[in-house]
Formats: structure tokens, sequence, C-alpha cells
């Protein structure tokens, strides 16, 4: 009905920025991607795709070996109609599983409410369901909620709500249609469920996954993990003409707009000893010119200090590179080995 993915990597990376991606090809000369067959039945699946094993998901830029983000990360190609896992191994997006899908019954990206089409974005997965709390006609055995409309969505002013990944029962093709969801058979999400962390789990709904070579895909992750640094190091030099540049005018966060927070980091300037800021390695993921960027930030200086989760929505393109048109932050506990790790961390805050 599906197929496993299994590959062996003798890849490995050291830990400072510096020399994170400034890794020569040979290095991955060990790599290898082997796919077994996709056994999908003819009622399943109008279009079997195929799987390019020497190729990495584009969008999948960067993940994290934090423990507090997902491994796993889930991946929607709504032009082939298929769902895949991917886990994070050594830093390399590896392919675990591949199956078929079914998506909204109109096609093209979600834009208002009822309009039974499956958006395009980067979701997370947020809650788990399963009967009697949900029927078992509609869903299945199992249902995992996503954070539809996201940032982005509410900013693009898309309405609607109750976009899951689910199953249905046996006797329902997967060729039907749905309201939106992204649909797959019972004993498939049975099979997802153990890949799913809750509200740190991703699912990426692509139009089309664009795939890329390991050469093409090591560069773009260099520029996205530099833009990450450079936006941390402005802030700790609090050099402010830099850093508010990575801004859109149109950002806005819980409390200020673009404005407001520019005036805010200039009164800031100067007012403390000295500003440091750490932060983890973080998930990237770009879908479009969309990225979500989650990390963990230790920020510290002789006034306050704060650790926490950080979330920043941004947009990017070549020509205008990357601006960030949302920042959240939420306080956590700081983990026991976050100090004993310092010198294994990816962005590293040493001057």
């Amino acid at each position: 009905m599906y197929a496993k993915m299994h590959h062996s990597s003798g890849l490995h990376f050291s830990r400072p920025l510096a020399s994170l991606l400034t890794v020569t090809l040979a290095a991955f000369a060990g790599l290898s991607l082997f796919a077994a067959p996709c056994a999908w039945s003819q009622n399943d699946s109008p279009k079997t795709p195929t799987i390019l094993t020497d190729l990495l998901p584009e969008g999948l830029i960067n993940l994290s070996n934090r423990p507090e983000f997902s491994e796993n990360f889930l991946v929607v190609d709504m032009s082939k109609r298929f769902l895949r896992v991917y886990k994070n191994e050594e830093g390399l997006p590896r392919l675990l599983l591949e199956v078929p899908s079914d998506l909204g019954k109109r096609t093209g990206p979600k834009q208002k409410e009822n309009d039974h089409k499956t958006p395009v974005g980067i979701y997370f997965l947020q809650e788990k369901k399963s009967p009697p709390e949900i029927p078992f006609d509609l869903y299945g055995q199992l249902a995992f909620t996503t954070d539809y409309p996201n940032i982005f969505d509410k900013r693009d002013r898309k309405t609607g709500s109750g976009i899951w990944l689910h199953a249905v029962p046996d006797n329902v093709p997967l060729t039907r249609g749905s309201r939106g969801c992204v649909v797959v058979r019972n004993d498939i999400i049975k099979d997802l469920a153990p890949f799913v962390h809750l509200n740190q789990t991703p699912i990426v709904i692509f139009d089309s996954m664009k795939e890329i070579k390991k050469d093409e895909y090591l560069k773009q992750r260099q520029e996205f993990v530099n833009f990450v640094e450079t936006w941390r190091q402005a802030w700790q030099d609090e050099d402010i003409d830099t850093y508010i540049k990575f801004y859109d005018p149109t950002f806005f966060n819980a409390d200020m707009n673009y404005k407001q927070w520019y005036r805010h980091k200039k009164w800031l300037k100067g007012r403390y000893k000295y500003i440091r800021v750490n932060l983890s390695e973080p998930v990237i993921i770009k879908n479009n010119d969309q990225v979500v960027i989650r990390l963990l930030q230790q920020y510290e200086s002789d006034k306050h200090s704060d650790f926490g989760e950080k979330t920043i929505h941004a947009h990017y393109s070549p020509e205008t590179g990357f601006k960030i048109v949302r920042e959240d932050w939420k306080p956590i506990p700081m983990p026991n080995t976050w100090i004993a790790e310092t010198s294994k961390r990816t962005l590293s805050t040493t001057q």
C-alpha cells in the first residue's frame, strides 16, 4: 500500500556556525538514499509519483537537532497527491515514508471558507482527535488539527478553518475529494501518528514540491543560516540601522507595528552595558516566498535576561532578500543541557 524508505549516511557536521555549511561536496560522497518502489493501487492514486532518491526537498532548509523541536517533517505534494515523512538525520532530511493522499474537491490553494480547497503553506499539527470525539464515518480512526489560517493566511485575509490531516473508512476512495483536508487511509494514519510531535511537527503543503541536488541544497541552507546569524549579530551589536533592514514595513508582533518596533529599538540602544543573544540551531522551512524559522533564544544584558522559543515569519525573494513580517516569543524553562552545549551550538554568540 505504501513504500518505506531507508538510507544510511556517513555525514558529520561540526557544530559552530563558521563551519556548519562550509563543507566540501566530498563529505557527501557516502550519502545514499535507497527507496523501494511505490506500491499504490490504481484506485488510490490516479498519478503515481516518481521518487527521485538522489535529490533533497528544497523547502526543508535547516533541521534542528534540538529535542524541543520535532525531528520529523510531513510534506504534501498536491500536484502528485502524495504525503511524505522526512526525518532529520545528521542535518539532512531522510525520506522515511511516502503514501497516497486525497485533497480538497476543488483545485488551487484555499482562499476562503467553504471553497473546498486545500491550503498551500507551512502549518503545524496541533491536536490529536479520535472517536467518539470525531465521527468515524467522516474522519476515520484518527485526525490531527492544523493551525490554518496561519500568520501568512491571516495577512492575506484568507478565511475558513478546520483544515486537518485525517483518515477515512476503508470503503471511501482516496479520489473522492475532501472539504480541504489532507486525507489518508486508516492504516496509514496509525503509521503517521508516532512521527507527530504536537505543536512542533510541521505539515508543509506544496503546490508542487521541488527537489534539488545536494550541493544546491547546502548552498541554499548556508544563505538562510547566514541570514539568521547576521540578524542576531546586528541585534547583539545594537546596530539598529542594519537590524531594521531585516524587517518588512508591514511587520507587526503582538504589541508593535514596524514604526513602533523601530522606535523601541532605537530607544533601547545604549541603555545597556552589554547585550548577548544566544540562539539554538534553527528549524527553517520555506514554501514559495514564505519562510518560518523556529529557534530557542537566550537574551542577556546587565539589566535583564530571559529564555524562550522564538518564531519568525518572513518573506524571501532573491530581489529583496529576507523581510521579517512577524516575530513571536514565549518563555520556556532553560534546558539543563543548554549551558553545557555552548561550544556545540550552531549559532554561537562569542564575539
